[in-house]
């Protein structure tokens, strides 16, 4: 089995807890646009397990009291997970072999993993020492991730949650 590398799926996470919280779209489509683009290219990543994570990291932001700013939180975990291996360490975007987001060989994530990471990600911004995203920062720009970059651009319909 190829299973989605453990960062990737936090940042896709919280891409759709992003688009669910800044447009009109029920979370189910959304989940379902991401679980449908990454399973292909890695084993299967199901609709429900991606609502119900993205459920957790929304609910965590009432909890906290995130306000208008719950989607710049989300947005910068993204960015954060796809940029940065820990807090002082750049991803390397390119490796001397194969490409970045390359499938591994066991299965690195879960949602409660994603939302303990989250919780760490926005403690860590409010004292100051986790980037937020640039303005203007987009996944579908990310050029080294253009699976990742193609899925996020693609247009989702209220259907695609049925």
């Amino acid at each position: 089995m190829q299973f989605c590398p453990d960062w990737i799926f936090d940042a896709v996470m919280a891409r759709t807890g992003e688009e669910f919280l800044a447009g009109e779209l029920p979370l189910n489509a959304l989940a379902s646009k991401y679980a449908k683009g990454l399973s292909e290219k890695y084993s299967e990543i199901r609709n429900e397990e991606l609502s119900q994570g993205v459920e957790d990291l929304v609910r965590f932001l009432g909890e906290v009291d995130a306000g208008d700013e719950a989607v710049n939180f989300l947005r910068g975990f993204s960015y954060f997970k796809l940029r940065f291996e820990s807090s002082n360490k750049p991803r390397k975007m390119k490796p001397l072999f194969g490409t970045v987001d390359e499938p591994v060989k066991a299965r690195g994530y879960t949602t409660e993993e994603t939302v303990k990471k989250f919780k760490a990600y926005v403690f860590a911004l409010r004292s100051n020492s986790a980037p937020l995203a640039p303005a203007g920062w987009r996944i579908e720009d990310e050029n080294e991730l253009s699976h990742l970059a193609g899925v996020a651009a693609r247009s989702v319909s209220l259907l695609d949650g049925f």
